[in-house]
């Protein structure tokens, strides 16, 4: 593979590094107990690594570390979507998941900001219009393992979704919601790198056959 090909895997390696800092760098505090000290995986959000001052009123030097994180992935997941979007067979769903796609990573990137609710909405609709154009042209293509991962991450997606505009379980969502993220993370890449493969064994077929013409 060319090395464009792995800018996006090293986007979002850079995104996991920068985040795990910032999660180093959080003072402390949580909705439920302000006085915690550090970050804990299962009761702050990732959100809460963009605030200004962190929830136990000191200021939050993660804040840097966080939003250049965001950065990172949505520009990683933005150029994936797009480079997806090249290579399913079906127009409509190619149009689909490059317009999706690059709102997902837009809007995504806005939750670093004082809008950070609004972003999160839009955000989420553009996400799930990409996720499930993606999921219905696997589908279309008869790549079942990829379709089923990818339909998995939808319903878990949909069940964060429940939890955080439903307050149900509202205790449980940190940890729902970093799931949410691996699981739709992975399932791009997995699809962007079968991709990939699949038009690069095209091009060496096509090379093979094209001397015996």
């Amino acid at each position: 593979m060319k090395f464009r090909n792995y800018v996006s895997v090293i986007g979002i390696a850079m995104a996991l590094c920068l985040f795990v800092a910032a999660t180093m760098n959080y003072p402390g505090g949580t909705t439920d107990s302000p006085n915690t000290v550090g970050y804990s995986w299962t009761h702050n959000f990732i959100s809460t690594l963009f605030a200004t001052r962190a929830l136990n009123g000191a200021a939050n030097p993660a804040r840097y570390f966080a939003v250049l994180s965001m950065l990172s992935l949505c520009l990683s997941i933005g150029l994936m979507f797009k480079q997806i979007s090249m290579r399913v067979r079906s127009r409509a769903h190619a149009k689909t998941i490059e317009i999706a796609g690059i709102g997902t990573a837009v809007y995504s990137f806005l939750v670093v900001t004082r809008m950070h609710d609004l972003m999160v909405t839009i955000g989420l609709v553009f996400s799930l219009v990409a996720l499930v154009a993606t999921a219905h042209a696997l589908y279309a293509e008869r790549r079942w393992l990829l379709f089923g991962w990818g339909s998995i991450s939808i319903a878990v997606t949909l069940l964060g979704a429940t939890m955080y505009y439903g307050n149900v379980f509202y205790g449980f969502l940190p940890v729902v919601q970093k799931v949410i993220f691996g699981s739709s993370i992975g399932w791009v890449l997995a699809v962007y790198y079968s991709l990939i493969s699949r038009q690069a064994e095209a091009t060496t077929l096509s090379t093979a056959i094209e001397p015996a013409r």
